[in-house]
């Protein structure tokens, strides 16, 4: 969903690039999480936009006893960074329900649902350091987004004293922020309403998004099962579409970029629903995955 303002903010950045947008705090240690999890994934990407190497980003995923964890990171590279020297780091904590739906409907997910309970996002530019920090209280309590900047070291002479914070995010009305869930719980969810269909469930959901400072809705539609070539590779794919659509706190010119910014995912056809690749349907960087780790993925910045 990333268009011409790639990385104007971050949510944008989270789910042009793993979309996957917008995004962290002190990571736990990956030893503890793997021993009280009953799976985890971890996977590496690139994004590539007309021939050049835009930014590298990683997602690591954690379920286990009703709960979740993801973990999300992204550097710029090349030419991209050289113009905008972007960071991302994104948490986000929750836990997983089935659905109590009895009849199945063309909007509603049928199995796990996720529910955010927590999502903090750190994001640096060349200018400055701005973090976003959302608690997502049950149902029929409105999700609430707290905010702040200040300057990055070495680079204050950047810092624009204006930018304060921390601060509220009240932007968005109190009723588009209920059931709503954060950027990166809406990844595994879209791969749920995947498995909610081949179960017997509807091809299509509508996950209720929240960055702090927008609401938006991801329409997800499951166009079926194909080949695709990822790199030398022919893989046997889930192919889905996310169409996103703005619905509260959008300026008029971000509300443009967004409409029209749909991306398919191109899910591994082997039982664990990897996105090996995620294609702009219009235009935007392509995402493929480069490398599943072990453990979490490393990704350091390029050197200045």
């Amino acid at each position: 969903m990333i268009g011409p303002m790639i990385f104007q903010h971050p949510t944008r950045t989270l789910w042009g690039l793993v979309l996957l947008a917008t995004v962290l705090g002190t990571t736990p240690n990956a030893r503890a999480l793997t021993d009280k999890t009953d799976t985890e994934l971890h996977l590496r990407y690139q994004a590539m936009w007309g021939g050049l190497h835009i930014a590298d980003f990683t997602l690591s995923m954690f379920n286990g006893g009703g709960t979740y964890e993801n973990r999300f990171r992204l550097e710029t590279r090349g030419v991209t960074r050289f113009f905008t020297n972007v960071g991302v780091q994104a948490k986000s904590k929750g836990r997983i329900v089935q659905s109590p739906q009895t009849e199945n409907t063309d909007t509603t997910p049928l199995g796990a649902v996720y529910q955010a309970n927590h999502y903090r996002t750190e994001y640096t530019n060349k200018k400055h350091f701005r973090w976003v920090d959302i608690s997502f209280p049950q149902t029929p309590e409105p999700a609430k987004a707290v905010t702040g900047t200040s300057p990055i070291p070495g680079r204050e002479d950047n810092w624009n004293p204006k930018e304060k914070g921390p601060e509220e995010l009240d932007r968005v009305e109190a009723e588009h922020r209920i059931g709503v869930n954060d950027p990166i719980t809406l990844i595994p969810q879209m791969m749920a309403v995947v498995r909610g269909h081949m179960a017997g469930g509807p091809k299509t959901g509508v996950i209720k998004g929240f960055d702090g400072r927008r609401r938006f809705d991801m329409h997800v539609t499951y166009l079926g099962p194909m080949t695709r070539t990822v790199g030398n590779t022919h893989h046997e794919t889930y192919r889905v579409r996310i169409d996103p659509k703005p619905v509260a706190g959008f300026k008029k010119r971000h509300k443009a970029l967004w409409n029209g910014s749909a991306y398919d995912f191109y899910l591994s056809r082997d039982g664990k629903f990897v996105p090996l690749q995620i294609v702009p349907v219009k235009h935007g960087p392509v995402l493929t995955l480069v490398t599943q780790c072990q453990s979490e993925c490393v990704l350091k910045p390029e050197e200045d």
